[in-house]
């Protein structure tokens, strides 16, 4: 998964005694569902701002005839 890295360095981190908050564990569990989420409005956003971005296109082509 794209966060098993910072999984890793907490766990490497660890290993040598560096103990890391039990907030900083609840934000890497709660991390995948969080960026899914980003995700998901991201494309919303894009879905809504196409028909905005079709009609400027078509006055801009409007303009240059």
């Amino acid at each position: 998964s794209l966060f098993e890295p910072l999984k890793a360095i907490v766990a490497l981190l660890q290993s040598y005694g560096d103990e890391m908050p039990a907030e900083v564990h609840l934000q890497l569990q709660n991390l995948p569902g969080r960026w899914n989420n980003i995700k998901k409005l991201c494309l919303q956003v894009a879905d809504s701002a196409a028909p905005l971005q079709a009609k400027e296109a078509a006055i801009i082509r409007e303009k240059c005839q």
